[in-house]
């Protein structure tokens, strides 16, 4: 157990470090840069230098209680950056995926008609209905497709089903799934780290330049992570028509349940409500 319980404190110390003390540190360098350099002289040595110069006294001879307390300070400074990047990811995903709540109501539904409005006006707009934007972001409507598609081949509603699914599927069927989603996390993250610089650049413009290239980074990272986690959801439901049918004592025909089975699966688990 003694052993057990060093492990899993070598391995929470480790991802602290890694998730929040390292970027978390990044950023404050990158913040004291924003504060010392000047948008005419970005990259300049004289103002940091300067700067250090006059940290000259204070760093001669210093006690080694205040140099405990000010490395203390700066690594939880970092990780409050930190910590404040992982909520501000947590957003994002919520921004990303919706629902939006109601006050948003006017916005949501102004970037839905635009969404819907360009794609009508492609050269090759959806012939399916069900297919145009409904929802304000791309990543809302590909995740929503999922119950869509679902629903139009076998009767099933994902969000009712999923659940259940995954709790049956194997290991190695849930494995790639979960890597979409942590990547899908990971690329919210990013944005969010993206988002933290941005402000600094109105002080430092590379900053600015910084922030852009995370949030554009994230963003893609984001929609690629959305992408492959639906394709992987549905793929699930595809290839284990059997194990459903199974699940709730239904026989698959032709392979593949019913949309008529697939009502009967969702009053089922609706519990009759």
């Amino acid at each position: 157990m003694g052993g057990f319980l060093t492990h899993l404190a070598d391995k929470l110390a480790e991802k602290w470090l890694s998730l929040l003390v390292l970027p978390g540190l990044l950023f404050l360098a990158t913040a004291s840069c924003a504060h010392v350099l000047p948008h005419s002289d970005p990259f300049g040595h004289r103002p940091v230098t300067t700067a250090l110069r006059d940290l000259g006294p204070s760093l001669r001879d210093p006690a080694p209680a205040l140099v405990v307390l000010t490395l203390a300070g700066l690594l939880l400074a970092a990780a409050g950056v930190g910590l404040t990047a992982r909520c501000l990811a947590i957003l994002v995903q919520w921004v990303w995926a919706g629902p939006w709540p109601s006050w948003a109501g006017p916005l949501d539904l102004a970037l839905t008609r635009r969404r819907r409005s360009r794609a009508e006006r492609s050269p090759a707009p959806p012939a399916v209905t069900r297919y145009l934007p409904a929802r304000p972001t791309w990543i809302a409507d590909r995740l929503r497709l999922v119950d869509d598609r679902v629903h139009a081949e076998y009767g099933l509603r994902i969000a009712l089903l999923w659940p259940r699914l995954w709790l049956a599927l194997t290991p190695e069927q849930r494995a790639p799934i979960e890597a979409a989603r942590v990547a899908f996390a990971d690329a919210a993250a990013l944005t969010a780290w993206g988002l933290l610089y941005l402000p600094l650049g109105l002080a430092w413009w590379p900053a600015a330049l910084i922030g852009l290239v995370a949030v554009g980074a994230g963003v893609h990272r984001g929609r690629s992570g959305a992408a492959s986690f639906a394709d992987l959801t549905e793929a699930s439901v595809d290839v284990n028509q059997q194990l459903i049918a199974d699940l709730f004592g239904r026989t698959p025909q032709d392979g593949r349940i019913t949309p008529d089975d697939g009502a009967r699966i969702n009053d089922q688990l609706n519990k009759g409500a």
